[in-house]
Parts: structure tokens; sequence; C-alpha cells
């Protein structure tokens, strides 16, 4: 019994000896080598570490030069991803004088779009992308340019025209853009809805009675210190007037003053009116950017 167990140990232990020595003979991993390079790039993509990916990918077109287009590709998304859009953009738009890729062409024009739009240059981006349609050639990117453009106006408050588009994207091919277009219609349509108040009401109002044109876009305490002001320094042009006559120091003094505060007041009202239809937009539009995704 003694024997076998003894044999069974000499058995594993020969086992294990064996395995270690096949083990060391093993070459070791190269990490500087291209493949290895490029996984670690892939990995740091995933990981969320943009710039550091967009370095790795660079060490990677030194070794692999021929890979030039998509790996460029790569380093501008990594850019752009890392919020550097204007790197990127620079990077999308040299790689559109070289690449002979339609499908990277496609991708590249359609990340410029994005990349306007990340930056909050909403015109620029429906510019550059309506301009870019017909060199567009893959059917997705073509459909998500259209739907970003449609985004873009909807975000300059342009709510008819992005409605339109989104309407014609619903029976766009992709289904994910034509499930997305469905929502944003929706956005579109109850933009069209939102209260507003009119500049040129505002400034009539105020016209007519100092402080009634901030009253009409809620700002009561505005509204309160013009009609007073205008009707304080208008009385005490008027008191002057009337004790001193034409010649009156104090009635010219304070009727200049008056008179100022009198068309900076109509002024004021129609700028409120402006500032309050741009906050009531972005407080509406702000949930829009749960539903969009880059």
């Amino acid at each position: 019994m003694q024997n076998r167990k003894l044999c069974g140990f000499l058995l594993l232990s020969l086992l294990n000896i064996s395995f270690l020595s096949y083990a060391n003979t093993e070459e070791p991993l190269d990490y500087h080598s291209p493949e290895n390079i490029l996984k670690f790039a892939d990995h740091l993509i995933q990981q969320g570490d943009y710039l550091r990916a967009a370095g790795e990918y660079q060490r990677y077109l030194f070794y692999q030069p021929q890979e030039s287009e998509q790996i460029q590709y790569k380093i501008a998304l990594c850019y752009r991803l890392g919020g550097n859009t204007e790197k990127a953009i620079r990077l999308f738009e040299k790689l559109l004088q070289e690449s002979t890729d339609r499908t990277l062409t496609s991708s590249t024009y359609y990340q410029i779009g994005v990349s306007y739009f990340l930056m909050e240059q909403y015109a620029k981006s429906a510019r550059h992308l309506d301009k870019s349609l017909p060199r567009i050639t893959d059917g997705r990117y073509r459909a998500e340019s259209q739907q970003l453009i449609g985004l873009s106006n909807l975000m300059q408050n342009r709510w008819l025209e992005a409605e339109k588009t989104f309407n014609s994207l619903m029976k766009s091919e992709v289904l994910e853009v034509r499930k997305k277009a469905a929502v944003y219609s929706k956005y579109a349509t109850q933009g069209t809805k939102l209260p507003t108040r009119s500049p040129f009401l505002a400034g009539l109002m105020s016209t007519i009675v100092p402080g009634a044109g901030r009253l009409y876009t809620g700002r009561y305490s505005d509204a309160l210190t013009s009609l007073v002001t205008v009707g304080f320094t208008g009385w005490q042009a008027y008191d002057g007037f009337r004790r001193d006559g034409i010649s009156s120091a104090k009635g010219w003094t304070l009727g200049t003053l008056s008179g100022i505060f009198y068309l900076g007041n109509i002024y004021g009202s129609v700028i409120s009116a402006s500032v309050y239809n741009r906050h009531v937009a972005e407080e509406y539009l702000s949930t829009l950017f749960i539903e969009i995704s880059f």
C-alpha cells in the first residue's frame, strides 16, 4: 500500500516537472508587437480612455502604415470621444482628402457633423451635413446624417423644419433611425406649442405703459423698477418745467434721463421676451439629450 502511494507521488511530481519545463519553454508575450499594440488600443477605447487609445493607434500606425485610413479614422474618433472635437474635425477633414473607401468617407462626413453638434454649432452641423448628403453613399450613415440635420434644426427651435425631417425618416429602412425619428418628431410637434412671448407685443406694451412689457414676460421686479424710474424722472422733469419754464435746467436734465429710461424700458422689454422664449425652449430641450447618443 505504501509502495503504491510512493509511486503515485513520484508520478505526480514527474508530471508537474514536465509541465513546468514546457511552460518555461514558451516564448514571453511581446507587448510591443503591432498586433498587441492594436489590441491594447482597442481595449483602451472599451475602457473609455480615448486619448491614450489615440496614442496607441498612432504607435500602431508607425509599424503598419498600410492600414493608414482605418487607423486614422479611429484616431480622429478617439479625439472626438475624448472631447477634443476641434482636433477631431481637422483629422476627419484630412482623412476625407485621402480616403478612397466610400463607407469610411460616409462615416467621416457624419462624424464631422456630430463634432459640430457637440460643440453646439448647430447651424454649422446642419449646413455641413446638408451639403455632404450627395457624397454620403452608405444608407445607414445617410439616414443618421438626415436625423442629425433634424436634431440641429430642433436645437435652433426650427420646429416645423425638424418635424418635416423626422416625419420623412419614420419611413427609413434603418430600424434604429425609424424608432428615434418617431420620438424626435413628438419633440418638434410639442415645440410648436411652447408658451412664448411676442417681442413686438412686449415692446408695444412698454411703449404705452412703462414696465408693462416686463410684466408680460414675468419680470415683475423689473416691471416695477421701470415704472417707478420712468415715472419719477418724468414727473420731476415736468415739475422743473412747470416752475422755471422752458429754460429749466432741472427739466431738461431729468427730461433727458426720463427719455433714456423710457427707451431703455422698451428695448429691455423686447429683449426680455426673447430671453423668455429662449429659456422656455432650452428647458424643454434639456430632456432631449437623454434620447441622444453618439
